[in-house]
Order: structure tokens, then sequence, then C-alpha cells
């Protein structure tokens, strides 16, 4: 852990990450439609609860007309007011720590493989570095299935809702498929499955566009929501470079 640390956020931030590896670790996998891993239980359940009633209610930028987010990250966690701000650098800390990434790379491996090969890499060569984002999600908000820029390498989204009201407002993961020929605007694709948002739970996978598995591309996105509170949420994601990110 980093040495700005305090004494206090230094052991909150060991504690969540020990309880965050052991998470990845325990997580599902499934190569179908491509490689991706569920896990349960990321935060201790505690300080889950602490956390979802302490998310910032300010320092957000607009992204659309249904969707702003806060990062987690550098300055930015100088926008969370100082009440909450050891809580949340401690979550950062996890979140972009090297136990993290590991656990990640480990359980993921199959699919960084793929991932390597198209981009001309050895696989000890493609480096994960965290850009950790909250996501703050209001009625109506969707997101067209797409598989992610290249500069991506892992994205990663913790739910974090306060119960599981939500459930059917989790991410769709699709596969290439002549059945979306059927539907306009499919983009030929079928729904693969869709990861409930259920409480502390969330999904991982390896970004993979045409030119690493022309069939096994991560597709995902969102159908339009239907929900009167927002729906919360902490999007992860590694990038190629510590340079790049949102």
């Amino acid at each position: 852990m980093d040495m700005d640390l305090g004494i206090v956020e230094r052991s909150l931030a060991e504690e969540l990450t020990d309880h965050a590896v052991a998470s990845i670790r325990a997580a599902d996998h499934s190569a179908d439609p491509f490689p991706h891993i569920v896990f349960r239980d990321f935060f201790p359940a505690s300080i889950y609860r602490e956390l979802v009633g302490a998310f910032p209610t300010t320092g957000y930028d607009p992204i659309t007309e249904s969707r702003v987010a806060l990062r987690l990250y550098g300055d930015h966690l100088e926008r969370i007011s100082p009440d909450l701000r050891a809580l949340w650098t401690a979550v950062s800390h996890m979140l972009t720590s090297e136990e993290l990434a590991e656990a990640i790379a480990l359980k993921l491996r199959d699919g960084l493989e793929i991932r390597a090969r198209g981009d001309k890499l050895p696989l000890d060569e493609l480096k994960l570095f965290a850009k950790p984002v909250i996501y703050r999600d209001n009625d109506g908000y969707r997101i067209k299935p797409h598989p992610d820029t290249r500069k991506k390498v892992v994205t990663m989204q913790l739910y974090c809702p306060t119960d599981a009201s939500q459930e059917a407002l989790g991410t769709t993961l699709y596969r290439s498929s002549l059945k979306g020929l059927l539907h306009v605007g499919s983009y030929c694709l079928e729904p693969a499955k869709t990861i409930p948002f259920l409480p502390n739970t969330g999904y991982a996978f390896v970004v993979l566009k045409a030119y690493h598995s022309l069939l096994g591309m991560s597709w995902h996105g969102r159908p339009p929501i239907a929900t009167t509170k927002p729906r919360m949420s902490i999007l992860n994601t590694f990038y190629r470079s510590q340079a790049e990110g949102f």
C-alpha cells in the first residue's frame, strides 16, 4: 500500500484488499460467451453496509442525461467531502492494488492469453493499471452492445445496491449469432446472460476485439433501465498503461 495513507486508512485498505482477493479467487469463471468471472461478497459485509450509505453526493461529472461519474483515483479523491474521504481513499487503494490486479490476471488468464496473442505481446508484458470510477445511473439509462475500447484490458463492475430490488438491472453479455439478424439494431448479437444486479457482487471480463477473437468479442451492454432510485456501481477498469484512463 502507498505510504501516503494514514494508519487507519492503511489498515482498512489492507483488510479490504485481503477480502477482495479472496472474493476473486472464489469467483465463478466462464468462457461463454467470452472469458469472464462473477464474484460475490467483494467487501466485508459490515463495510459494504457502510459504503452504500456513504456514496458522495457531490463531485460527479455528467456523462449523459441519465449517468454521472466520480473518479476514485489520484487528485479526484479531493472532490469527496472530508467526512467520507478516508473510507473512499481506502477503497481506492484496494481497487488499484497490485494484489487485486494479480488475482484478476490469474482468474482471467485464459482471456488474457487470447488478448496477448491478438496484441502480439508476451503475456507477461500485458499490464493492468486500474482506474476506478463511481457511476450513478438514473431512470432511462442504457448503453448499446459494445466490446469496449482497445486501451482497456479488463473491465470490472462492482454492483452496489442497498438490496435486491434492482436485481433485473444488471449488465447483459452478448454472443455473435445469426439469430441477431431477426432484431433490428442487434449487431448480429443475441443475449447470452444478464448478471443480476445484487448487493456486493459483480463481474469482470477481458476486453476482446475482432482481431483478438472474431466470435469471442466482449460484447456487453444494458437495455434501458426503469428505476425510481439511482443504480449505483463502481467500474474498475484496468488499462494498458498508467497514462490511459477515463
